[in-house]
């Protein structure tokens, strides 16, 4: 994908072109908008807010804290949940009481009234930085906003104290509540025990327990040294069934006092805490808790909140000159027109992988005396010449070089766009379609794939248009039969449907211009092969991923030469089978429109900014325009090229 920031430093001359083109639209939406938003400003009613700041402070040391240091008596409260509160309903209801705004005599529906009126002009921001917060109040007159900001905080401040003693009033009861329980318990648990002492109890059961568990310890351990056997281990035995059987014989008496001793020595460490708890709850009590405190109170204000003048001026300005480039570019847009090469780029959304030269069909003279404004309305078939096949073996060093260069040029942005470490390409299948008929793929893929082999590579040229096969001719061979489709058939295998040098020399009239030729050796054809009825069947199997896999372990780079995209099904079967699709663009050809749903095809198969690069054919790089955009039918008559051979270059020149 290309850096769209070097996309717009390329574009900004088109932009400022347009900005001058489209400059009254841009100027009359920049008026319109500007004036609705300075009429409506100066038509609102000015609205003041005032504002508050105060903290709430997490740890506070009170006077009893020196006597009887303590943890708090109350669970900590979050800063959030003072923000909710100091804006709840109760608090603003109590603060319309205190202004006056409800009276007694109001029903209840007029009460909420009042008070939802409030919660819609008031705000609490927390500041968590000092464990601060926020508070504003909107009203149409200043000194009114002030006082209600002052009185909102002055009734939160008040009940958050009140809220706070109810807090510790609370604990206070709890804990007189609970010395009373435990004092009363401990009453009875000494009463019991003085009726069991005064019977001669003394807890003996409790004492022989602890024996039992004593002496079993001890057999536990010397079990593991003797056995059961053992002179000291039965004798161990017959002490333990002898307390065990005194044991049975004791009255319940005797283990009830043990029990009443262990819980009154419990309970009287409970009755000393809880009494020295309530002490020190009886002192926080009667003072006043407050962790409220007063920052900045709130002063009427001198400016207007709302509206914001200056702000509303700045967002007209914005909101105008953007609506109005907006609307210069959609104007723009509706020129289907595609009139630089940099606008591909930033159209489609990927590089331009090569620029492959306009040749005129006429001779330069005619051409130069050409009117200016006829370049805008080429028509298809107009100033048409025949031409003689494309001689592609001939593409060499005595070709005119502006066209070789074009194709060197792609060859080497493939090859460091797409190859491995060095630039090398290895295994690569690119595949190369356009939007629409007569963009040149043919041409393009023929002439590259000679470039390709030249550079050293590997190269399998495949042609999968088999509907209107072109890649046969260009090489002089014949496509009736061992193609593609006869490959898919399985009336041939892979080798065989292979077309080497040999085939090359053997199809030519004079095989003696490639005898010399050693980079034709590394040149492999397969095309199109047999009509046949239903084509994407044969593309859309198994045989075909097969055929593939084989391909990308023998060569280089497999060059497809793939019907257009928007015309048949192949090559949209193709696209996810391959690792790069390159899209063909004929200059004065072909539309936005189209484009764009060529690029929106290819991105449904193989995902969202999958178009590898764009080959830009027939351009004109003096004068760095295209002319009218024309779409004809893939099966139309055409009997002239746009990428031309160097035959033809040559022939063009000595004319």
């Amino acid at each position: 994908m290309p850096d769209t920031h070097e996309e717009f430093e390329f574009n900004i001359g088109d932009y400022i072109q347009i900005f001058f083109k489209r400059k009254w639209i841009i100027f009359f939406s920049f008026l319109v908008v500007f004036l609705a938003v300075f009429i409506y400003t100066n038509l609102q009613t000015p609205i003041y807010r005032a504002s508050l700041l105060f903290r709430i402070e997490t740890q506070i040391v009170l006077p009893s804290e020196v006597v009887f240091p303590s943890p708090e008596l109350f669970m900590k409260t979050e800063l959030s949940d003072y923000v909710r509160r100091v804006t709840s309903r109760p608090i603003l209801e109590e603060v319309a009481a205190e202004l006056g705004w409800i009276k007694e005599e109001m029903n209840a529906e007029k009460r909420d009234s009042i008070t939802t009126w409030i919660m819609d002009n008031v705000e609490a921001v927390e500041l968590k930085k000092g464990k601060m917060i926020r508070l504003y109040y909107k009203s149409k007159d200043p000194q009114e906003a002030a006082h209600v900001v002052n009185t909102i905080f002055e009734i939160f401040k008040k009940a958050n104290i009140e809220e706070r003693n109810i807090q510790i009033r609370k604990v206070r009861m709890f804990v007189e509540k609970a010395l009373n329980d435990v004092s009363g318990k401990l009453k009875q648990q000494e009463e019991r025990l003085r009726e069991l002492t005064t019977a001669g109890t003394i807890g003996t059961g409790s004492s022989i327990i602890e024996d039992i568990n004593a002496l079993e310890k001890l057999r536990s351990t010397l079990s593991t040294q003797f056995t059961e056997r053992h002179p000291e281990i039965v004798s161990l035995n017959d002490e333990i069934t002898a307390l065990k059987t005194k044991l049975k014989n004791l009255p319940k008496e005797e283990f009830e006092y043990r029990i009443l001793e262990r819980d009154i020595n419990i309970d009287e460490t409970l009755y000393n805490d809880l009494k020295e708890r309530l002490q020190e709850v009886q002192i926080k009590e009667v003072e006043e808790i407050d962790n409220v405190i007063m920052v900045d109170p709130a002063k009427p204000p001198t400016w207007i909140y709302y509206p914001d003048a200056k702000k509303n001026y700045f967002i007209a300005v914005v909101l105008g000159l953007g609506l109005g480039v907006a609307l210069a570019f959609v104007a723009e847009q509706l020129d289907t027109s595609i009139r630089k090469i940099d606008d591909i780029e930033g159209f489609l959304k990927a590089s331009v992988l090569g620029i492959i030269p306009y040749c005129s069909d006429k001779d330069k003279e005619k051409a130069k005396a050409r009117k200016k404004w006829r370049s805008f309305f080429r028509k298809e078939g107009r100033g048409k010449v025949k031409v003689e096949p494309l001689d592609v073996l001939a593409l060499d060093e005595s070709t005119d070089q502006r066209f070789i260069e074009a194709f060197r040029i792609l060859s080497v942005n493939l090859q460091m766009r797409f190859g491995e470490a060095g630039g090398r390409l290895k295994s690569k299948i690119i595949m190369f379609t356009s939007s629409s008929p007569k963009d040149g793929k043919s041409l393009i893929t023929s002439n590259l794939s000679v470039i390709m082999s030249q550079m050293g590579y590997k190269v399998l040229l495949l042609d999968t248009d088999t509907r209107r096969p072109m890649v046969h001719k260009n090489f002089g061979l014949k496509n009736s039969k061992n193609g593609l489709t006869d490959i898919l058939m399985g009336a041939v295998e892979l080798e065989g449907g292979t077309k080497t040098a040999t085939d090359i020399m053997l199809a030519l009239s004079d095989a003696d211009k490639i005898m010399n030729k050693s980079w034709l050796n590394n040149l492999h054809i397969i095309t199109a092969g047999s009509s046949f009825p239903n084509p994407a069947n044969l593309f859309n199997s198994d045989k075909m991923n097969d055929i593939l896999d084989q391909m990308r372990g023998k060569y280089d780079i497999i060059i497809v030469d793939s019907p257009p995209i928007l015309t048949v099904s192949e090559p949209s079967i193709m696209c996810p089978k391959v690792d790069e699709v390159i899209l063909i663009f004929r200059a004065g050809f072909t539309s936005r429109l189209i484009l764009k749903r060529a690029r929106q095809q290819i991105e449904g198969t193989r995902g969202k900014g999958s178009l590898s690069g764009i080959i830009v054919n027939n351009a004109n790089a003096e004068s760095g325009r295209y002319g009218y955009y024309g779409y004809d039918k893939y099966y139309g008559k055409y009997d002239h090229y746009y990428a031309k051979s160097p035959s033809d270059l040559k022939r063009g020149e000595e004319s």
